[in-house]
């Protein structure tokens, strides 16, 4: 009674059931035969091949089998909400990238290569903008931090962080931050971009806040004592720090 019929495998006969689309979902996904999932998305790259051949390309993520030159770097992306993943190298001037940072206001995401190469690309990777040449964009870069696409901030390794005002036209120094320029610093806008965290280590943690997109700051440490860590992730107005000493803590600030 209330079984998932006669097999015993749990899933319900009714094909509106939600465990039943589950269950098909992943015949899809793993299924070798299943050559039908390439008019279903685009660029379903996994479409009508065998979990092996899933499960070696998955670990040949950075590069080093069969078909990839050595340390090649590909973007992996998903139009179906990770139910499928597709590959997209990084041209040769992008070898080596840090990372990927999404502009929360639109479409553009951006990478940093080599700690010298900023480059955007406004169609889900598949092309790139030459790195950027700007007067007062110079060091060697570790972050960028975006708040939307005219206001940015760079953290450098061992200099002050740039911040731009024009979309990356002209950068300036933040003299604000002179003082733990060469702590590594990291960064977060928080989801409305109305307050910006940063955290570095100084014998301890702390935890500086701005609403002014770095022209003052607020410290925010209190009590929180660790000797690791730092900023992980904004939640809407609520951010998250974490240290292998402390753990995970939150803070909610007030947003006007």
């Amino acid at each position: 009674e209330g079984g998932g019929g006669e097999g015993g495998g749990g899933v319900g006969e009714d094909e509106d059931d939600w465990s039943h689309k589950l269950w098909r979902q992943g015949q899809l996904e793993y299924n070798a035969t299943c050559s039908e999932w390439n008019s279903v998305g685009r660029k379903l790259a996994f479409a009508g091949r065998s979990q092996l051949e899933i499960t070696s390309m998955a670990l040949d993520v950075t590069g080093t089998g069969t078909g990839r030159s050595a340390r090649e770097w590909y973007v992996l992306k998903s139009s179906n909400f990770g139910a499928n993943w597709s590959w997209v190298r990084l041209p040769q001037f992008l070898q080596g990238v840090g990372g990927l940072v999404a502009n929360p206001t639109s479409d553009t995401i951006y990478v940093i290569s080599g700690g010298s190469c900023i480059s955007h690309s406004a169609d889900h990777a598949e092309s790139w903008s030459p790195c950027w040449k700007a007067p007062g964009l110079t060091g060697r870069f570790r972050q960028l931090v975006v708040r939307d696409s005219r206001t940015m901030v760079v953290l450098r390794d061992g200099d002050v962080p740039l911040r731009t005002n024009d979309g990356g036209a002209s950068w300036r120094r933040m003299e604000s931050l002179a003082s733990v320029a060469r702590r590594q610093l990291t960064a977060e806008y928080s989801w409305s971009g109305k307050t910006l965290a940063l955290s570095g280590v100084a014998g301890q943690l702390f935890v500086w806040v701005s609403r002014d997109d770095g022209d003052t700051w607020t410290d925010e440490s209190g009590d929180y004592s660790a000797m690791s860590g730092g900023v992980a992730q904004w939640y809407e107005s609520t951010l998250y720090i974490s240290s292998l000493g402390q753990g995970i803590a939150s803070k909610t600030f007030e947003e006007e």
